[in-house]
């Protein structure tokens, strides 16, 4: 009986063993998350790749993206008439702010920042914004 005891607390010990390993795992293979501090632009070699519209994409274009992107579930309040990341309240940046948090929730793919052809991938953050970071990306918590 005191051999079966002991087997039952080896067997135990293995699975338990195993169960942290495998969340350890887990957890390390995440990218962790960029923080601004107040930078406005990231280095080209952290290897994290930025979804914006094209120069040449027209406003139609940018207010279709801007609108199907909010549409999808993102959280589009930041780049509201008025909202702290509406400044300069430019359509390009409030679509550029929706694409870039669209490719952001949706795996960081080629394709989640397709916009039928008016997206592109950048390597450098573009934000100018101190306190307002391109959509996706942390805020600095520092902004009155």
């Amino acid at each position: 009986m005191k051999s079966l005891s002991s087997a039952s607390f080896l067997l135990l010990s293995t699975v338990v063993f195993h169960l942290f390993s495998s969340a350890a795992a887990v957890e390390t293979d995440a990218k962790p998350p960029i923080i601004s501090k107040g930078d406005s632009k990231l280095s080209k070699s952290d290897g994290r790749k930025f979804c914006v519209s094209k120069p040449e994409a027209s406003d139609v274009q940018l207010k279709k993206n801007l609108d199907w992107a909010c549409k999808e579930g993102i959280d589009c309040s930041p780049v509201e008439p008025g909202a702290v990341c509406d400044d300069p309240a430019s359509l390009r940046s409030r679509a550029n702010y929706a694409m870039n948090t669209y490719y952001r929730t949706s795996g960081e793919t080629k394709n989640a920042c397709d916009f039928e052809g008016t997206g592109r991938l950048i390597d450098t953050n573009p934000s100018k914004f101190k306190y307002c970071c391109l959509g996706g990306e942390a805020r600095n918590s520092s902004y009155q």
